[in-house]
């Protein structure tokens, strides 16, 4: 039979309470110094990459550039056919289809602030539209930059279709929004 004395098992309870006490005090003491700092804290206006590429034979070189400051900002592109363009701004979710985009960055390399990647990607001949984009964690809403029309090998590997950029739509509906889900997986098509 164990017994316990009364008074030494009171004298541990209140040790607890106190224990207890001083630990919720010191949380809510830090919590009231960064409360300002977190307060004060709004997320960063995010814009576009800068993306350029060019196309030596069936290989598209695409240069990505993370214009932001944002320290939780990232970058990336991706290519789909070009013939692909309204059925992406009718459903923007098409990005999430497997086979849907032709090449993307992949997540692991996606570009960080303030830096720049060079990304090449084998491509079959014809028309692709590059598309970069910029996440943020403070941010969830992305931004998409314009199409870039790029002929891939083929006949059309001399033209210049730079005059046609004007043609394609400025507003690709939700895309952005859909672009979130890219950072979490890759809609790549496997090889």
């Amino acid at each position: 039979m164990i017994h316990i004395r009364k008074g030494h098992f009171m004298q541990l309870r209140r040790r607890k309470t106190l224990a207890h006490v001083i630990g919720g005090a010191a949380v809510v003491a830090t919590a009231a110094l960064a409360a300002p700092a977190l307060a004060s804290a709004e997320p960063a206006d995010l814009t576009g990459p800068d993306i350029s590429t060019s196309v030596d034979g069936s290989t598209l070189t695409v240069t990505v550039a993370n214009p932001n400051e944002a320290a939780d900002s990232s970058c990336g592109a991706f290519a789909l056919d070009a013939a692909k363009l309204p059925a992406l701004k009718e459903d923007p979710s098409k990005v999430t289809e497997p086979g849907f985009l032709t090449w993307q960055t992949p997540v692991a390399d996606r570009v960080g602030a303030g830096a720049e990647s060079t990304f090449t990607a084998d491509l079959a001949d014809g028309i692709y539209a590059v598309i970069g984009e910029c996440l943020s964690v403070s941010d969830p809403a992305p931004v998409v930059g314009d199409p870039q029309i790029v002929p891939v090998g083929g006949l059309f590997g001399s033209l210049d279709f730079g005059s046609l950029q004007d043609l394609l739509p400025g507003d690709l509906g939700d895309l952005g929004g859909l672009l979130g889900k890219l950072t979490t997986g890759s809609t790549q098509p496997e090889a």
